[in-house]
Parts: C-alpha cells; sequence; structure tokens
C-alpha cells in the first residue's frame, strides 16, 4: 500500500468552481489497496469527499483518527461503497478521522478511482 497525497480545492462564496461532483473532476487517481492522504488545516469549516469509480465498483473506508486528536475515533473506520462507473459524495468528520500528522486517510479497495478533497472555508 503507497500513501497517495490528494491536494484540497477550496470552495468560494464567490467565485464559480467545476462541476466537481462529476467523475471527480480534477481529482488524483488513487489504485486499488493505496491510500488516499488528505491534509487538513484550520482555515475550513467542512470536508467533502468526493470519489468516482471508473471501472468497478469499490470501496472508500475513511480510517479512525489517533485519540488524541480525534476525539470520537473510538468509533471506528467508516466504509463507502462507490457504484462501478458513478460518484459518491461524503462529509469528512475531523473529529473522528483526524490523524495526529494532520491528515485524514482513506483506504481504496479493490479498484482505481478518482479522489477529490473540497475544503468549506468557515468564511462561506
Amino acid at each position: 500500500m503507497a500513501d497517495v497525497a490528494v491536494a484540497a480545492t477550496v470552495l468560494s462564496a464567490t467565485a464559480p468552481t467545476a462541476d466537481l461532483l462529476t467523475n471527480a473532476e480534477g481529482g488524483t487517481q488513487v489504485t486499488a489497496s493505496d491510500i488516499a492522504v488528505l491534509t487538513v488545516d484550520d482555515d475550513a469549516a467542512s470536508y467533502v469527499v468526493v470519489v468516482y469509480a471508473s471501472g468497478g465498483a469499490a470501496v472508500a473506508t475513511v480510517l479512525a483518527g489517533d485519540n488524541p486528536p480525534a476525539m470520537r475515533a473510538g468509533l471506528g473506520n467508516v466504509a463507502h461503497t462507490v457504484p462501478a462507473s458513478d460518484t459518491v459524495a461524503f462529509v469528512v468528520e475531523a473529529a473522528r478521522h483526524l490523524q495526529d500528522n494532520g491528515t485524514i486517510r482513506i483506504d481504496i479497495d479493490t479498484n482505481t478511482c478518482q479522489v477529490s478533497f473540497l475544503k468549506i472555508p468557515r468564511t462561506v
């Protein structure tokens, strides 16, 4: 398993953004059995992850974080099924999934996916 960094797209209240929910536009390719690594910061109020399974169905498992800083890490991992040739978007809870190095890790199982990471700033 290799770590694959996924760059964030910061959403704006004043400028439109491309259709990020269609095939995870601008996403990073993460192959099966690799880990998508998302770097978070205090500038964002919320995080949305968009996963597109370009071939067969896949499972994107958001791994439980370290406690601390993830005080809800005890709730465990969250698995999201991504149907073949389809897109799934979900909110990631830092209180449950944040690692002590400031990242959130998502295990991509079975098939290669495109992963996009959207930050919603507190100012939006």
